[in-house]
């Protein structure tokens, strides 16, 4: 699940903006690695998705899925923006 960053600089910053990450999954859906493809410009953002990808569980890919291929990488945009 994805999460606004808490504390006290998010409270005062309110930044807003998108992260696109990138992470790549084993087959049987476990992370195998990811980063940061593009910045938000905000550090806290960036690290917000960080720990998103981390927290989340995958599904493995069933096998006809690229058969020839043990992991995939995969790139997604994240949007933050504060709670009002």
């Amino acid at each position: 699940m994805k999460r606004y960053p808490s504390g006290r600089e998010a409270s005062q910053l309110r930044p807003e903006g998108t992260v696109k990450i990138w992470f790549v999954l084993r087959r049987d859906g476990s992370l195998a690695d990811s980063g940061i493809e593009q910045s938000s410009n905000s550090t806290l953002l960036d690290e917000a998705a960080r720990k998103t990808v981390g927290r989340a569980t995958f599904t493995g890919f069933p096998e006809q899925f690229m058969a020839d291929q043990e992991t995939h990488r995969f790139s997604v945009d994240l949007q933050f923006r504060p709670a009002n």
